[in-house]
């Protein structure tokens, strides 16, 4: 219900938080096979029996997730592939998440609320089957859609993040798309990405747009295709202070990324 606070507790399943004004802390999630549906997130913020094709008014009232685990490793190999950690919209700080096919997606946002995701860690996500085919696209985050058009000052901060997506079947640590809607007002700053694919993808597609993008003081450890690309629309409105990320060298600072 809207309201609750859940701290100190290990939740033996899923979670669906759409009711907004929920606050879950120091606690762990950790379903086991058979308690979420195949495909589907661990936690959400989403009613999908609400929900169509055009969006829906997710949380009436942010949900707030902090210094927390979110853990796939008790789920056989095929459902812990096609599921993440989280879909829908909420604040995201100092939660450790891995054993999934994918960390966080931001979709089904609405259209007034903010988030902050800061100080996550994401790694150890899995594959199953081939990922051409019918196996799982494994993203450390994404955006798929955060609409600013009802309220323009409206903003996403992903920040100091640590995204590693090296499962084998990798879309990328942090993929932008406007797969289910308009992005609008992101701004990605000081997050270490790696893995596979690629680190940072901004891809505007489905016949949605993004704008307002700004990504500074990144580093990434590319292992697959490189660092970043951008696939359609505009690009970054600003691209500042991003490297490779080099262990010996002053704040990591390895060779610059270029604006993609």
């Amino acid at each position: 219900a809207s309201g609750t606070v859940i701290t100190g507790r290990r939740i033996p399943g899923s979670l669906d938080l759409s009711a907004g004004n929920i606050t879950i802390d120091r606690s762990c999630v950790q379903p086991a096979t058979g308690t979420i549906g195949s495909g589907l997130p661990v936690i959400t913020t989403t009613d999908n029996n609400a929900c169509t094709s055009a969006g829906c008014a997710v949380t009436p009232a942010t949900v707030t997730i902090s210094n927390s685990e979110i853990d796939g490793s008790m789920l056989s190999a095929h459902d812990a592939a096609f599921a993440t950690g989280l879909i829908g919209i909420a604040n995201m700080m100092n939660n450790y998440i891995h054993d999934l096919g994918s960390g966080i997606g931001l979709m089904n946002t609405g259209k007034t609320l903010d988030a902050v995701i800061e100080h996550n860690y994401i790694t150890r996500l899995k594959a199953y089957g081939d990922g051409a085919t019918t196996g799982n696209h494994s993203d450390g985050f994404t955006i798929r859609d955060f609409d600013a058009g009802t309220k323009p000052s409206r903003t996403v901060v992903v920040r100091n993040n640590r995204f590693d997506c090296n499962s084998g079947n990798d879309t990328g640590a942090f993929f932008i798309q406007t797969y289910a809607g308009n992005i609008n007002n992101v701004t990605v700053t000081g997050n270490l990405l790696e893995g596979s694919g690629y680190n940072l993808g901004l891809n505007q597609d489905f016949g949605n747009t993004y704008t307002n993008v700004t990504a500074s003081n990144n580093r990434f450890t590319p292992s697959g295709y490189g660092a970043a690309y951008v696939q359609g629309g505009l690009g970054w409105n600003s691209w500042s202070g991003n490297y490779l990320n080099d262990p010996s060298k002053g704040n990591n600072q390895g060779a610059v990324v270029p604006k993609p």
